[in-house]
């Protein structure tokens, strides 16, 4: 059983890891439900692969949110006409209402600390056009890092009850005892892909 702070080494070594890697799968399958390429947020986003992504599909608007600078090299060479780089927490950011055609959150709202999680997912879910779409991942109870402090973690009946407001087009629940962190630690990972429609 590998601990958080076994298997992950800092969020600047992480992005390291992660630079020019291809754009997510969930996300590249959840564009099939936006028909309107207007405006995204991608919801923690890292090295700024799915965000490029987002950009090179030609949504007219892309916001990236992060917690740090931690990717401003690349954010740089970003068109500034379409693209906002805000660094903030999630939970100090002021989600707009009705705002967004599509809500990417790969691997991010685990990092919404419990005490605030509900009221930020709900802010989430109202930055959403009607329509919109809403793609990412909770973690389950049983992954290796459900001890960590701050971070939010659901049971598989909490999790579909999260989303119960919202369309479902994908669900599926995940359980892989031996895949590896980006910084190649063993890591029994548990979580719940999810797409949903506002």
């Amino acid at each position: 059983m590998a601990s958080f702070s076994e298997s992950f080494q800092g969020w600047d070594k992480y992005v390291e890891n992660s630079r020019g890697q291809p754009p997510r799968e969930l996300l590249g399958r959840a564009l099939q439900f936006v028909p309107v390429r207007g405006s995204a947020i991608d919801v923690g986003s890292g090295a700024l692969n799915d965000t490029r992504f987002l950009l090179d599909e030609g949504f007219a608007s892309v916001t990236a949110l992060d917690s740090a600078p931690i990717a401003q090299d690349i954010a740089d060479t970003m068109p500034a006409d379409r693209f906002r780089y805000v660094i903030s927490t999630f939970e100090a950011f002021d989600f707009p209402v009705a705002a967004y055609d599509l809500v990417n959150a790969q691997y991010a709202l685990p990092y919404i600390h419990p005490d605030h999680f509900d009221a930020v997912f709900a802010r989430i879910c109202a930055s959403l056009k009607p329509g919109g779409i809403l793609t990412g991942q909770l973690f389950g109870n049983f992954d290796d890092w459900a001890a960590t402090p701050g971070m939010s973690f659901h049971t598989l009946a909490q999790a579909r009850a999260l989303l119960s407001d919202l369309r479902p087009l994908e669900f599926e629940e995940h359980d892989e005892p031996d895949s590896q962190t980006l910084s190649g630690k063993a890591k029994h990972w548990h979580y719940y892909d999810f797409i949903v429609r506002r």
